[in-house]
């Protein structure tokens, strides 16, 4: 009996298969430019949606953006610090892209940090949808029309996955990134492929910029992730080098000669070195040395800030970053199965698994880790939906059963969002649209299983179906769901109240809530300080707020009494701290010398 029959829910597959037939039947006949314009329309409104209403987001966003920003105002753009520490997440490189963005939008909206993503995954996701049509067409032979099908295809996959979606609206390192490993891999593919098939060491080198241009890539890289893409390259070579010496039986490195290693070397210290060099002098090392010991090598040697996992937690976690095409990665296996016979799949192998491998044996795990072999799991995919069946029942079996726990997963993600809604919501309209993201979920999943049913004339449509729905997920639970979760966006709450105030405060002290979304809206003088010393702040000055997390109460009201001093509460608001995860009820407070409101 087929596993999968509980799935089918025939009626159901037959009505959307032929409107699926009816709709590819009418996008056929449009011209080449009108599927470019409706492709490209369909990426922007799949990856714009929230990045302007969607608060500040803690914790690691807040940081970045209020660093950034500190850059402006301070004119110093070697030093990275929140308010007065100094902050070694990450090289100058994103602080330099978000202070130069914010400097042209305006420093107060968060949406103008974000936009460095905005302008990196358009970016990508059009090189890499040129990328693929090219591949398809040069090196398997395809038509330009199917050609141009995978092209369109991948660009939809990259706007549409959920993991990047969230990543893509966080002003963070990690889009960027991406954009940047993708086309290092771009480049060394095509250096790879030249060096084996049409240069030897007699041969005059025809690709010294693309050399260049893939070592500038690495060295853009290191200033904005440290050592991440380097490690990429790396072990892409590595892998490269064992598997042609298995294939091919003897060793054969003489197209290494083609990369330059000189010139690259030269190329990342021309680059780097000069920021390197320049924050060591300005924090006597201490920037530098706290980024390497701390953030860098305290990863490898254990977890961070709770950030533990077991070895194949990246794989579990496909099922919520690669979604929906996490429901393909089957295929991507399949293109293993002729991996000695072709280049470019040994290319792929080595740009994947000994990334992966290695990110399973860091202690610290976080789903955006994987995000740079992103582009190559779906090229594998791609391979693997074009080649034959395996015949293997045993094969077959795993797939329908891998598909079901797919289905499965999307199903639990669905209620997931939904049970989010109601519990962080207070809105009837917007657990109905809670109730809409589930439908629209589970109509994109049943959309890509049409495709394993064959149910379709045009093969290809459920897939489209499938992302074009997921697009749609996207642009709900970014633009309608998560900004208005009012019951995890307290820093907002505050920051309206305070600026709505006649008379503005000289002096604002946090204490129990010390949220870095708070200082990036109030602004740097913000006082992070605990019960005892946000007391005395309000003891001794005038026109001063105390925002006071009811755990720190307490202390905060004694310490008060103590110094005889009076205060009065006025305003208060509950909710939930998500950085936490705990339920929070926050009060404002003022001295007795009054601030009208």
């Amino acid at each position: 009996m087929d596993l999968i029959n509980f799935l089918k829910f025939s009626n159901l597959n037959k009505h959307m298969s032929s409107f699926f037939d009816f709709v590819s039947e009418i996008a056929k006949n449009f011209s080449t430019i009108t599927k470019i314009v409706l492709v490209s329309s369909l990426v922007l409104i799949f990856i714009l949606p929230g990045m302007n209403s969607i608060p500040p987001l803690d914790r690691d966003e807040a940081r970045f953006s209020q660093a950034s920003k500190q850059m402006l105002e301070d004119k110093n753009y070697v030093v990275i610090k929140f308010q007065e520490e100094l902050r070694s997440k990450k090289p100058i490189g994103i602080y330099w892209l978000q202070a130069t963005s914010a400097y042209i939008f305006g420093k107060e909206n968060i949406m103008s940090y974000r936009i460095p993503n905005i302008i990196a995954s358009i970016f990508l996701i059009y090189i890499f949808g040129f990328f693929v049509y090219r591949v398809s067409f040069k090196f398997f032979d395809q038509s330009i029309s199917s050609s141009m099908t995978f092209g369109f295809f991948s660009a939809l996959v990259l706007s549409t996955l959920l993991g990047l979606s969230i990543e893509i609206r966080q002003a963070k390192t990690d889009t960027v990134l991406l954009m940047l490993c993708t086309i290092q891999q771009l480049l060394f593919w095509k250096i790879y492929s030249y060096g084996k098939d049409q240069w030897n060491r007699y041969k005059h080198h025809e690709l010294v910029w693309t050399v260049r241009l893939l070592w500038i890539i690495i060295a853009l890289a290191v200033l904005i992730k440290g050592p991440i893409s380097p490690l990429l390259f790396i072990l892409t070579l590595l892998g490269l080098c064992i598997l042609d010496r298995i294939s091919e039986k003897k060793w054969d490195l003489s197209w290494l000669s083609l990369l330059l290693w000189f010139q690259g070397i030269l190329i990342i210290i021309t680059i780097c070195l000069p920021w390197f060099y320049l924050a060591w002098q300005s924090t006597d090392g201490a920037l530098i040395l706290d980024a390497i010991n701390k953030d860098f090598l305290g990863k490898i040697k254990s977890s961070q800030e709770n950030h533990w996992g077991p070895f194949g937690s990246h794989f579990i976690l496909l099922f919520f970053t690669f979604w929906p095409m996490v429901l393909f990665i089957p295929y991507a296996g399949r293109a293993f199965i002729d991996w000695k016979h072709h280049r470019f799949i040994k290319f792929l192998i080595s740009w994947v698994i000994p990334f992966w491998f290695i990110l399973e044996l860091v202690p610290t795990k976080l789903p955006h880790y994987i995000l740079p072999i992103f582009p190559g799991i779906i090229l594998l995919i791609f391979i693997g939906i074009s080649s034959p069946p395996s015949g293997n029942r045993i094969l077959h079996l795993a797939s329908q059963i891998y598909r079901g726990l797919v289905i499965m997963f999307t199903i639990i993600l669905s209620i997931a969002f939904l049970y989010i809604t109601v519990i962080f919501s207070s809105s009837t309209l917007l657990i109905f649209s809670g109730f809409v993201l589930c439908c629209v979920l589970l109509t994109s999943i049943l959309s890509g299983n049409l495709f394993f049913l064959n149910r379709c004339r045009n093969k290809i449509a459920p897939l489209f179906a499938m992302l074009i729905f997921a697009g749609i997920s996207n642009a709900i639970l970014f633009s309608i769901i998560i900004p208005n979760l009012d019951r995890i966006h307290i820093s907002p709450k505050i920051v309206k109240y305070i600026n709505e105030l006649d008379t503005k405060p000289d002096t604002i002290v946090a204490t129990g809530y010390h949220e870095p979304s708070l200082v990036f809206s109030l602004g740097r003088d913000t006082l992070l300080l605990n019960p005892e010393e946000a007391a005395l702040v309000v003891a001794e000055g005038e026109n001063t707020i105390a925002i006071v997390e009811q755990r720190a109460l307490k202390t905060f009201l004694i310490t008060l009494t103590n110094l005889s001093e009076e205060v009065e509460e006025i305003v208060s608001f509950s909710g939930i701290n998500l950085a936490k995860g705990q339920k929070t009820s926050i009060s404002l407070y003022k001295s007795s010398q009054k601030i009208s409101q």
